[in-house]
């Protein structure tokens, strides 16, 4: 996997491994996140999955109730309310 940083049409898109280096955290963990529908619309461009600036919150939110709290991606799922715009994202 890469680190890519993209601007498409003025907005910027992180690389999971990107993301996974931000929050100190597995590429696969973050895939698994991004499976699981937490972290909104991604976009593919090549090989790369890329997601938005603007879910690097929801990434710190899940990293701290996951990770830190040792809660599962499922009851995550439930417990934080989806404040996105999934059509946007």
């Amino acid at each position: 996997m890469k680190h890519l940083r993209v601007i498409i049409e003025g907005e910027t898109y992180l690389s999971l491994a990107a993301i996974a280096e931000c929050y100190c955290c597995e590429v696969d963990w973050v895939h698994e996140v991004y499976q699981h529908g937490l972290l909104g619309r991604g976009r593919v461009v090549g090989e790369e999955i890329l997601l938005s600036t603007c879910v690097l919150d929801r990434v710190a939110d899940v990293v701290r109730l996951s990770v830190y709290h040792g809660v599962g991606l499922g009851a995550v799922a439930l417990l934080l309310t989806p404040d996105l715009e999934w059509d946007e994202v």
